[in-house]
């Protein structure tokens, strides 16, 4: 069974998590750990960013997580959190 992978914030989902209720971050770290335990798993749709590499957008619900895997250091990168 493959080991699973850390997760890691980017600047910019530090500042949503931070202003998220204590109810909504236990909801996003849950989601991130998810991911983390299944790094190629693909999420509800993807998008190609301004770096050109390709990220995955999880809905859940009140928030999109937008993600990638670093497959070569066995992160997942966490780049944006989004409340919708």
């Amino acid at each position: 069974m493959p080991v699973a992978y850390d997760f890691s914030f980017d600047g910019e989902a530090v500042r949503t998590f931070a202003q998220c209720d204590a109810r909504e971050q236990r909801l996003l770290l849950d989601a991130c750990e998810q991911v983390a335990r299944h790094p190629a798993s693909s999420g509800d749709c993807s998008m190609r960013g301004s770096d050109g590499r390709e990220n995955e957008l999880l809905d859940l619900g009140g928030f999109v997580l937008t993600f990638w895997s670093d497959h070569a250091v066995r992160v997942v990168r966490i780049t944006a959190i989004e409340r919708i």
